[in-house]
């Protein structure tokens, strides 16, 4: 799939991805048929199609793009990446990855940022192996 002339990706849910793409446009829609029935193929040839036609440059262009089509009340307010960091958090802040190996196994888990032993430390968050937060974790 390296040298594939057209190709379309997804993200899942669960952090993997996944790419159909061929060397011939042909090639390229019989893929998405044989994955996505002929009406999902015709919807992701369509939404390439309107995309690559007028695809904006610019971060202000995209909004615009976005802002024409959509309710303002859908369109978030902000426009600038969020620089939160991701995870969990407590009552005492972001809470801290960590992870190790257990007579049990492999285990992940977000701690309170609080020293060990505070008196009003937040339990731990415990992932389970079958969770989506897993593999991204």
């Amino acid at each position: 799939m390296a040298g594939a002339n057209f190709q379309v990706s997804s993200k899942l849910n669960d952090g993997r991805i996944f790419v159909i793409g061929a060397d011939t446009f042909v090639d390229f829609k019989s893929n998405l048929v044989e994955v996505l029935g002929v009406n999902g193929a015709e919807g992701v040839i369509t939404t390439m199609a309107t995309s690559i036609e007028g695809a904006p440059v610019t971060i202000k262009q995209a909004v615009d793009n976005i802002t024409a089509v959509m309710p303002a009340s859908v369109i978030p307010q902000t426009t600038t990446p969020s620089t939160v960091p991701t995870g969990r958090t407590c009552k005492h802040g972001p809470m801290v990855k960590r992870q190790g190996t257990s007579a049990k196994g492999p285990w992940k888990a977000y701690m309170c940022s609080t020293a060990k032993g505070t008196p009003d430390q937040c339990e731990p968050i415990f992932l389970k192996r079958n969770d989506v937060e897993w593999s991204t974790f």
